[in-house]
């Protein structure tokens, strides 16, 4: 039930919110800059950002609901991110900072050329637009539950508010509000756990299927397999945390290239463990509703929520919600408004101004992506199949995301055409194979490795790189890490947890069974 104390502790997260945009906003208006902070954040800031930022309210209400219906085998869909953050550690995050970027995709530039920059420039601000409206419209939609108000009211006045803040401190404000909320998330979802655990008076009865995390399945329609969540997705997450400015932005923002990469190293370990979290919130409410059929599996852990927890609870768990999709809001937004600037605006408007004009500029610009995420959002209200839509439409762009990285970095014969027909074929490879059965995870492999044949082929037999493009190329190379124990530690960690996630459910359901 929401009383009035729900309100209060929902009063106490906004004004504390306000309260951090305001102190960043007096401490950093001086030498600090709205994309990158003045490179002054330490690895665990900066890395809890990255989960804050990856970790929204579909994670918080979407892992438990999919657990819930289809057993513990979605774990095996985050088994892959020590080996994603190996990769982006020694060759993705040392090459950005060290070329002392604003925008990644001015890497594009360099290596390529104008047209390869811009390309994925208007693909970065399409994807976080439409992946932003989701994450927007499934918070609204939580919102009105509570306040009298309507969907697109929510909408607009809970866009507004995260670009109010985004806006006074660009990057450190949203940074440390990410870790405030990231804070409201642990101890809401520990709320959640702790209440569950009490409301728990029945014996267990689950199935071995429901504990397995390890599919071996060769079936490429199936989603949660072994090799899907490992192999599959491992090139999705690839284009998050490797080439993607919503995410490396944080890593800019830190004091070295050392700490750009603990970072992320910090995901690497992490991130399965939260994951792994979630998905024992959605075996012990499978206990707790004894396999109840919801029409919805996202409503699954809201009516936990609204009916069985106390109004405190409630209040702590509106606000980890509000917390979870704005950390994904307010970095949309700043990486938006980098990306517009430096990569559209200061390309092809305004080149030779100072600083300062540009960091205005990026504060006008977050306004007007807060502006433009509405649009989508507000799609969603007329047609409930949209939201599925504007989901699925982004996985097309991932061939082209990683691809033109992975072209630059690793291909020295690759050229600026091989980058535009590869974008080309990417895309028509993905529809073509939405039209087959095979698992949508399976997208990104495909998009991806048909980007490259198709950019290297084309680069092979037109175009080529100019004498300025082959002495970067030989250049860039100095610029990867080599990797040290910690790094190798991550593959390590890697195959413990797929063993553990093989061996444990087993050694479970026979201690209980």
């Amino acid at each position: 039930m929401v009383t009035y104390s729900s309100f209060a502790v929902i009063a106490i997260y906004i004004l504390l919110t306000l309260l951090i945009s305001y102190l960043v906003n007096k401490r950093y208006c001086v030498g600090g800059d709205f994309s990158t902070g003045g490179k002054q954040f330490g690895w665990f800031s900066a890395g809890i950002s990255i989960l804050a930022t990856y970790i929204s309210a579909m994670t918080f209400v979407g892992m438990p609901g999919w657990v819930y219906s289809s057993g513990m085998e979605a774990m095996s869909m985050h088994l892959n991110y020590p080996i994603v953050i190996f990769f982006a550690v020694l060759f993705f995050v040392p090459v950005f900072y060290k070329l002392r970027l604003t925008s990644i995709y001015e890497y594009l530039e360099f290596r390529f050329g104008v047209y390869a920059r811009t390309i994925n420039s208007l693909v970065f601000i399409l994807v976080q637009c439409l992946s932003a409206g989701v994450v927007l419209y499934a918070i609204s939609l939580i919102v009105i539950q509570v306040v009298p108000i309507s969907i697109s009211e929510a909408i607009i006045y809970i866009s507004l508010f995260t670009a109010l803040y985004t806006y006074a401190g660009g990057i450190s404000t949203v940074i440390w509000t990410d870790l405030l909320q990231s804070a409201i998330l642990v101890i809401g979802s520990l709320a959640i756990m702790t209440c569950l655990l009490i409301e728990i008076n029945t014996g267990i009865s689950l199935t071995k299927e429901q504990l397995n995390i390890i599919n071996l399945d060769f079936d490429l329609g199936v989603d949660t397999t072994l090799w899907t969540g490992v192999i599959a997705i491992s090139f999705l997450h690839l284009s998050v945390y490797g080439a993607n400015q919503l995410i490396i932005q944080r890593t800019l923002a830190t004091k070295c290239v050392k700490t750009a990469q603990k970072s992320m190293l910090l995901c690497g370990y992490g991130a399965f463990f939260i994951y792994l979290f979630f998905s024992i919130l959605g075996i012990l409410l499978n206990i707790f509703y004894q396999n109840k059929t919801f029409i919805n599996s996202n409503e699954i852990i809201l009516d936990f929520v609204f009916n069985h927890t106390n109004p405190i609870i409630i209040g702590l768990i509106i606000s980890a919600l509000a917390a979870a999709a704005m950390s994904t809001l307010d970095s949309t937004y700043n990486s938006i408004a980098t990306v517009a600037t430096f990569d559209i605006y200061k390309r092809f408007v305004h080149k030779n101004k100072q600083d300062i004009h540009y960091n205005n500029i990026a504060r006008k610009m977050s306004i007007g992506a807060a502006t433009l995420v509405i649009i989508p959002a507000l799609m969603s209200i007329s047609n409930e199949s949209v939201l599925k839509t504007i989901a699925s439409l982004t996985s097309i762009f991932v061939g082209i995301r990683l691809g033109s990285f992975i072209l630059g970095l690793f291909f020295n014969n690759a050229n600026e055409k091989g980058v535009i027909i590869g974008s080309i074929f990417s895309i028509i490879a993905i529809f073509i194979i939405r039209y087959l059965d095979i698992a949508w995870p399976w997208f990104a492999p495909v998009g991806t490795f048909t980007f490259i044949f198709f950019g290297i082929l084309t680069s092979y037999i037109w175009g080529e790189n100019t004498a300025q493009q082959q002495q970067f190329i030989q250049q860039q190379r100095l610029l990867f890490e080599k990797p040290t124990t910690s790094h190798y530690g991550l593959l390590l960690f890697a195959l413990l947890t797929i063993w553990a996630c093989a061996i444990i459910p087993n050694w479970i359901f026979k201690f209980y069974y």
